[in-house]
């Protein structure tokens, strides 16, 4: 019997019993180890292009369903310590695919895409074949990409470890009890401003405990990220993360300049908020503070009815999906021991579900939480049907649907409060969010570009990596936030500095925020017509660059101008925020 609040992952194993799982691991070896050598086969170009699909196809779809199981139910219960090894053994069996995927793109390298696209067993991958014949001019010989996989595990891989290790295990001394860096920085959130402060200062004096040990895993995962981007072809990290992101250049540098020419509007919105607490500039450690009040005391049923009848109102399918999240048992609702914070949706497109977790607490901000991650499940129903390679969208774009989700739901009920504490809190609470994927995302990107700028030639030291962050906060808070009071060691804080799978894991969250405004602009005005527009772009989302995403819902997102107007969007906002304030 399932136990009420908690997701049901049966669809996928009863159990870690479940014969099913030795089975599949079973299988997926044999596919693996079966495809060395297959492409020294005396087979015509297109039959093995053909057969090779095949074969990436059935170890995708084993793949995903065994680490989706294990990464879930770890997720609902870290101390099940069998689901790690799980995990590093899928790992270690992957590493053994790397030979057939880098000859697998070496072959397409030289053939016409076009031509294979158009047999009737490839015509859906045209996209992603032509995709790994443009990877395959930043691939190693094959020998050493396997090699580079398996080092990985234990190489920037042991660092990547290290850093979680060390900021989950950290405590410092405030009022007598020791407490972790995470129960610091949600003190952020604490509606006293006093314990606001003394926490954040508990939160700096815990840093030079760790930062050395920290900066030696920054600088050694930087430090291979560029040694082994250039050894591929690319010119940059970040040229490697546009391509991986399927985003130009043009499109990165508009946005990013609509945002710096344009941050005057966060910023009035970080003034107005230091007026509320009788500040020149805004405190650091005030930046996160609640101001007025939101609503509160709601049931997981309760925020059902919210949502669906919230979203009946946009677009009846989202509301279905959301009702059928509930009914299915898709979530797993309730904050527990062992279970891991915050929330995260898992697109399981191969049984055409979705998992959310989420720590629902009864606040107004878990209803919002499910509204963002139901997001994230109806943009995995939008690609469920494509084939089983093409159902991968790039970062950028990851983010669109959810922040689409959480701003119709925060802005209809901005719209219906009555209550101007309410309203106020509930302005803070979306200027607060989009602020930070404006103002904070910039200042990471600028100091992520900085230390691969430096990282080659010098090893950075807790003392210039708290230098390049200040001065990338000066420049993208600018007269917004005190500068005596910024925080110095968030490179020390933030797990996305320390992928070596992903670098400027930042700009995408940027992209979804303005991308999402703008799209909900268009909503708003051309109504229905516009969401059908909204769903096909959903749909084509893996297997599209964002540009040509851009263009299917009528905007061109390599000119600044659609950019500019997604910030000024939240002019209105900032206005009515700065009335109620003052």
């Amino acid at each position: 019997m399932q136990e009420t609040g908690r997701w049901d992952l049966t669809p996928l194993y009863e159990s870690l019993d479940d014969p099913r799982i030795e089975v599949d691991l079973a299988e997926l070896t044999s596919l693996i180890e079966g495809s060395r050598g297959f492409f020294e086969q005396d087979k015509e170009e297109l039959v093995l292009v053909t057969e090779a699909v095949e074969l990436f196809e059935k170890v995708e779809i084993l793949v995903h369903r065994l680490f989706a199981y294990m990464s879930l139910l770890s997720s609902a219960d870290t101390s099940i310590s069998r689901t790690i090894a799980y995990m590093n053994q899928i790992r270690g069996i992957l590493a053994g695919f790397q030979e057939f995927d880098v000859s697998a793109k070496r072959l397409l390298a030289g053939l016409d895409i076009e031509e294979l696209a158009k047999h009737e067993a490839l015509a859906d991958y045209k996209f992603i074949l032509q995709e790994a014949k443009d990877e395959a001019g930043y691939l190693l010989d094959a020998e050493l990409e396997e090699m580079i996989a398996r080092l990985e595990i234990y190489g920037v891989g042991a660092w990547e470890t290290l850093f979680s290790q060390l900021t989950s295990s950290a405590t410092t001394d405030l009022d007598g009890e020791q407490k972790s860096l995470t129960e610091l920085r949600n003190m952020a959130y604490d509606p006293d401003q006093d314990t606001r402060h003394r926490a954040y200062e508990a939160e700096l004096s815990l840093y030079p405990q760790i930062e050395k040990s920290i900066a030696a895993a920054l600088n050694s995962i930087k430090g291979q990220v560029l040694y082994l981007g250039k050894r591929r072809g690319h010119k940059s990290p970040l040229d490697e993360s546009l391509f991986k992101s399927r985003m130009s250049r043009q499109t990165l540098d508009a946005m990013l300049e609509a945002i710096v020419e344009k941050n005057e509007v966060f910023v009035r919105y970080y003034q107005a908020k230091a007026r509320y607490f009788g500040q020149k500039q805004l405190h650091w450690a005030d930046m996160f503070a609640p101001i007025g009040k939101l609503p509160s005391g709601y049931t997981v049923e309760d925020s059902r009815k919210m949502l669906v009848s919230s979203f009946e109102k946009l677009h009846p399918p989202i509301a279905e999906l959301i009702d059928k999240a509930h009914e299915d048992e898709w979530i797993d609702f309730y904050p527990r021991e062992n279970k891991v914070g915050g929330a995260f949706c898992a697109n399981l497109g191969f049984i055409e579900q979705s998992r959310v977790l989420s720590n629902f607490d009864g606040s107004f901000s878990a209803v919002d939480t499910l509204a963002h991650e139901l997001g994230h499940a109806y943009h995995g129903m939008r690609i469920e049907k494509q084939a089983p390679l093409n159902q991968d969208y790039s970062m950028p774009v990851a983010e669109t649907a959810s922040t689409f989700n959480e701003t119709h739901f925060l802005l209809e009920q901005i719209e219906a409060s009555n209550d101007p504490e309410e309203k106020l809190g509930l302005l803070d609470s979306m200027l607060m969010n989009t602020s930070q994927t404006t103002c904070d995302i910039l200042s990471r990107f600028l100091f992520e570009k900085r230390v691969f700028e430096r990282v080659e030639s010098e090893s950075l030291r807790p003392e210039d990596l708290k230098e390049i962050m200040h001065d990338a906060q000066v420049e993208a808070y600018g007269a917004g936030l005190d500068e005596e009071s910024l925080n110095p060691y968030m490179w020390a804080c933030k797990s996305h500095y320390y992928s070596a799978s992903f670098s400027f894991y930042n700009y995408p969250y940027a992209f979804g925020s303005l991308f999402s405004a703008i799209l909900y602009k268009k909503a708003q005005a051309e109504g229905a017509e516009f969401m059908q527009k909204y769903d096909e772009m959903l749909t084509a989302t893996t297997v599209s660059t964002v540009e040509e995403i851009g263009n299917l819902v009528g905007l061109d997102l390599t000119d600044k101008a659609v950019w500019l107007e997604s910030m000024e969007s939240f002019e209105p906002l900032v206005a009515e925020f700065e009335r109620l304030i003052d």
